[in-house]
């Protein structure tokens, strides 16, 4: 969430708060603050929150992780200058779309959606996303792999194994979704498959299990 003050005087940052207001009948609560060249995540946003933003350029910028529904709401900025009684305040308002099913049914034959998106404030491109498939008695399989090429702009998708042919992604890599698209399911492609989202230095992971049901009996 970003957070710069634009000024002309060259004057370092003082204190930095950062307060979340989550809306009716709710208490504000602070999500962390910056005072003396240190930064304290507050409460339940301890180890998930983080100033990105380079304080020397007056940008108190934050990095929420591991977004929640309940960190739905109206997060203001405030920054404090050194020698100033002026505030500078920006407020941005979070909105948390809900989790996608962590388990997953379908039939022999039949194509699945898996998602997997990577809720994140930082504005980074998506550098690397990775499905690897741990079924009953199989080893671990790669499923899926691609990668982005920062210098050349442009990205590359691979299928493996018996996954290979059978594996598209459908998700929008701007928008950090790394779903993809199953088609003409086994039997033998029941089990957990865990997605990982690379941002630069950030991964986010996520397991779905599928379980995979005999195909109907066709009627003669």
């Amino acid at each position: 969430m970003g957070c710069v003050f634009q000024s002309t005087e060259d004057k370092c940052i003082f204190k930095i708060d950062w307060i979340l207001s989550p809306g009716e009948h709710a208490k504000d609560e602070y999500v962390l603050y910056y005072y003396s060249n240190l930064s304290v995540p507050i409460g339940r946003f301890q180890n998930r929150v983080q100033l990105m933003g380079d304080i020397l350029s007056n940008d108190g910028s934050l990095l929420l992780q591991d977004v929640q529904e309940a960190d739905q709401g109206t997060y203001t900025c405030e920054i404090r200058l050194k020698g100033e009684s002026q505030v500078f305040k920006k407020a941005v308002v979070l909105h948390v779309l809900p989790e996608e099913p962590k388990e997953l049914m379908v039939r022999v034959g039949e194509m699945i959606r898996m998602g997997c998106v990577f809720q994140s404030t930082e504005v980074k491109h998506v550098t690397k996303v990775e499905w690897i498939f741990s079924g009953r008695r199989a080893k671990e399989e790669i499923v899926f792999r691609y990668y982005h090429k920062l210098r050349m702009s442009v990205g590359y998708s691979q299928s493996w194994g018996h996954f290979q042919n059978r594996v598209n992604l459908v998700g929008d890599i701007f928008r950090n979704d790394g779903s993809i698209m199953l088609q003409g399911v086994r039997e033998s492609d029941g089990g957990n498959y865990t997605c990982s989202i690379h941002l630069g230095n950030l991964v986010f992971k996520k397991t779905i299990v599928l379980h995979v049901s005999p195909e109907e009996p066709r009627e003669w």
